[in-house]
């Protein structure tokens, strides 16, 4: 009997730790309707890699198109949110590269996300739609949690040579004189903005401050001001930027760097250079190289019976899909054109 008795408590004991060790993974991203097929390929990745673990890939809509929505609605894990208004123009395209490149909001609506998922979730990972998951992230979820954020850099690309004007004047120049010349050192570095994983921990110090800004869109804007000109601002990655070297954040190194958990040290491997991926790479900053490795969209598990992507796209349309006449037809390849390292 002593021996049943000893059994059932160790069962129940394991079952009590198991459940204890589960740690929630709440996804959080940001579409519209041209970066639908990026999208597909986030939540395909994260279906091949991370079902079982994955509780919710949360999509804030900065201007998906009906069917995309409808398409959206009967993928399994995943749950599509309104961008809160916070400003009228945050889903607006703007011109932000003398080549013509164009962007909605100035990127304004990220600290809005951001915002958003901190009031539906204790942490969680935000991802860029053209992000890559090649492995179970179980670790980054089990640091943030920790911890209570993860942060990359992009050393050597500082915020001295990317902030405009504006955002010197109404930010910099209202801090302490300590404060400006950490900001403005040029050995501070700019983090991506496009991939962080935050919790509630950070709230006070870095997300509701962000929010706060969300009302002057001025602050996002490239101006032409930023000491490299006009096309080198970098919107929300220089103001997060700031707040993260004000907050004396660790940030981790593209590649390789180290999660935190339970007190061990674990390699975490993750890269925006198709090159440099390898075997141990967890995520790759893709954009719009999405059909690396094959396409993940067939990974995708949807609720019962769904219509295929064909049903309300042609493959021209739902690649580069933008509203008929509201964006001259030569942006499209401008859209494509490769980034710095976020937005």
């Amino acid at each position: 009997m002593r021996k049943v008795i000893c059994f059932l408590l160790s069962v129940f004991l394991s079952i009590s730790l198991s459940a204890e060790e589960k740690v929630f993974h709440y996804y959080c991203t940001v579409a519209d309707e041209a970066h639908f097929p990026l999208l597909m390929n986030l939540i395909g990745s994260i279906h091949k890699e991370d079902f079982n673990g994955t509780d919710q890939i949360a999509i804030f809509d900065i201007g998906l198109s009906d069917p995309q929505l409808e398409y959206l609605i009967n993928i399994e894990k995943v749950k599509v949110y309104p961008i809160e208004k916070r400003h009228p123009h945050i889903c607006t395209y703007f011109k932000t590269h003398p080549g013509g490149r164009i962007v909605r909001g100035w990127y304004l609506w990220k600290p809005v996300a951001f915002k958003q998922s901190a009031e539906l979730f204790p942490y969680f990972l935000y991802v860029d739609a053209g992000s890559t998951v090649l492995a179970t992230p179980d670790n980054l979820f089990r640091h943030i949690k920790e911890n209570g954020y993860f942060i990359i850099n992009i050393a050597p690309h500082n915020i001295e040579e990317r902030i405009t004007m504006t955002a010197v004047e109404n930010i910099v120049l209202k801090l302490t004189h300590e404060e400006q010349l950490k900001i403005m050192d040029p050995k501070t570095p700019m983090i991506d903005a496009g991939f962080q994983g935050l919790s509630r921990d950070v709230w006070d110090n870095y997300i509701k401050p962000m929010y706060d800004l969300t009302t002057n869109i001025s602050l996002f804007a490239d101006d032409g001001t930023a000491s490299m000109g006009f096309g080198s601002a970098r919107h929300d990655q220089t103001l997060f930027s700031i707040f993260a070297c004000l907050n004396n954040f660790n940030t981790n190194n593209q590649g390789w760097s180290s999660l935190n958990v339970g007190g061990r040290k674990i390699p975490f491997h993750m890269h925006w250079d198709a090159d440099c991926v390898n075997n141990k790479t967890c995520v790759y900053r893709s954009r719009w190289n999405y059909q690396f490795g094959g396409d993940r969209s067939i990974f995708i598990r949807h609720k019962g019976y769904h219509r295929p992507l064909s049903a309300f796209a042609s493959s021209s349309t739902y690649t580069y899909a933008i509203p008929i006449g509201l964006v001259p037809q030569d942006v499209l390849e401008i859209m494509k054109m490769e980034e710095l390292s976020d937005n």
